[in-house]
């Protein structure tokens, strides 16, 4: 895409800004002074913070929606918009030209433009009269047939694709690292629980290779989406193109292609379905963040330690601790995820043509909603690349049970012997009736009905977890193979 793939230049005047916003405060002899008479100094939300900033946000994703890529982003609107009208001869050429030359970043005054967003509600106003003072035809010509919805909309579909790609990137890095730890441990026993109880074997390869295939569905997911955002809005006040005359049409075919956009199939000024379906595909890559969050928390336990993190937090006053702040921040971050899920849900609340405040929403859930995302992948990539995963130690948590966990493995045995529901009846019996804490071995041993049908050599090795995989391995080597496959065919 033409206007993607351009260099994208912070100018000298916002990140002036930027750093004068969220610099540390200045040493003081008097902090309560120094905060009563510099109240804007740092930021209050955990993006901007000074002090939490660098654990919520990825300095990739702010460079798409911070305050300089805003103003970058209708600044494109602007000039390509003039370009497709005078293409089409609804503007003069020179008009063109010139918008063309001044629609820069460095020609927009911060402080101009802040205090007229504050009057307005809106920026575009404020930022369209600046360009115009700068020359006659600019100011007779820029932003001709186009309204605030149209450039505000379309530089928001233009940060989306930018987003999408960059969290695209993130998904298959995290993605390849399950993949290749998958392989490596398909056939690796380990305790499957549900309901938090011991059931029977699985591998630990079966566990990652869950949330590799969840990832990769929502991995499809986003790329559907993409063709459905990826849609400019150009239509004037209400989307009737009245503003512009005959030629609107072919003005927004031609824009929209020079934007690297698709057109509508109708104006959308009201609709934002397309914006809610990929917050909440975000909000699925979140949860799915969330539940090897879940399962790590667990595992890293100092009663299972099977699995843990490379690096942990460590705690202010007990020196022995080791926290799984990886787990921690995934967690947290997959429940800011649901927040936000369901503000796509209120940016859906419009009526008629448009409605002011649930699009006032969309300011903070779409960039927030990608910024929690692209933090979460980050936060799971480098989990796992210095994951400690402890074989001897899953297999150690067989014996917690006293192998009772390897009942339905015997069970299953006994069926080709006497058939499932006697063998059921038998089992249940003889561990209902054997005294409270005896091991499972010693029950199968001290059953005489059991032992006509079990030899020692039996009873040792259906005991054995890994004789009781199933087909474990092949299903991860599958699901591995094919999304292995999907990451090589579905591209951008």
């Amino acid at each position: 895409m033409k206007v993607l793939k351009s260099t994208f230049v912070i100018h000298s005047v916002i990140t002036a800004m930027a750093i004068a916003f969220t610099a540390p405060i200045a040493a003081s002899d008097s902090t309560t002074s120094r905060i009563e008479s510099e109240p804007f100094r740092g930021g209050i939300s955990v993006y901007d913070s000074s002090i939490y900033a660098p654990l919520f946000t990825t300095k990739e994703m702010a460079a798409i929606f911070n305050d300089a890529s805003l103003i970058r982003y209708w600044l494109i609107y602007e000039r390509e918009l003039a370009k497709a009208e005078a293409t089409h001869n609804v503007i003069p050429q020179a008009a063109a030209d010139v918008i063309n030359k001044i629609a820069r970043p460095e020609n927009i005054n911060i402080e101009e433009l802040r205090k007229a967003t504050l009057k307005v509600g809106r920026p575009v106003d404020g930022l369209v009269k600046q360009i115009r003072k700068l020359d006659p035809l600019a100011k007779q010509y820029l932003h001709f047939g186009s309204t605030t919805q149209d450039v505000m909309d379309t530089a928001t579909v233009l940060q989306c694709v930018e987003a999408i790609h960059l969290i695209d990137r993130q998904l298959k890095i995290v993605m390849e690292q399950i993949a290749d730890l998958a392989e490596k441990y398909a056939a690796e026993p380990m305790i499957a629980r549900s309901n938090g109880q011991d059931a029977i074997p699985t591998t630990y390869g079966m566990y990652l290779a869950s949330y590799m295939a969840e990832l990769n569905r929502n991995r499809t997911r986003l790329l559907q989406a993409l063709d459905r955002v990826s849609v400019g809005q150009f239509g004037s006040a209400v989307g009737t193109m009245s503003s512009i005359g005959p030629k609107g049409l072919e003005v927004r075919k031609t824009l929209m292609k020079n934007l690297g956009l698709k057109e509508a199939d109708m104006t959308w000024n009201a609709s934002r379905d397309n914006y809610a379906e990929v917050v909440q595909i975000l909000g699925l890559i979140n949860g799915t963040i969330g539940r090897i969050a879940a399962d790590l928390n667990l595992w890293s336990r100092t009663a299972d330690n099977s699995v843990s993190e490379g690096e942990g937090g460590a705690s202010s006053t007990m020196p022995q601790k080791r926290n799984p702040r990886a787990a921690e921040f995934m967690g947290g971050l997959a429940a800011m995820s649901r927040i936000r899920v369901t503000g796509a849900m209120e940016m859906l609340e419009q009526t008629e043509v448009r409605q002011g405040a649930p699009w006032i929403s969309e300011w903070s859930t779409i960039p927030e909603m990608f910024m929690i995302t692209s933090t979460a992948l980050n936060r799971t990539s480098n989990m796992f690349a210095k994951l400690i995963i402890r074989p001897e130690t899953m297999r150690a948590r067989f014996n917690d049970s006293q192998h009772f966990v390897m009942a339905e493995a015997v069970q299953q045995f006994l069926t080709s012997k006497i058939g499932l529901g006697e063998a059921h009846t038998l089992l249940v019996k003889a561990i209902k009736t054997a005294p409270l804490g005896t091991p499972f071995e010693d029950v199968l041993r001290g059953t005489p009905e059991i032992r006509k049908l079990m030899t020692d050599a039996d009873i040792e090795e259906t005991l054995n977890p890994t004789n009781y995989l199933g087909l474990a391995p092949t299903i991860v080597k599958n699901a591995v193979t094919k999304v292995r496959s999907d990451l090589q065919k579905q591209t951008f």
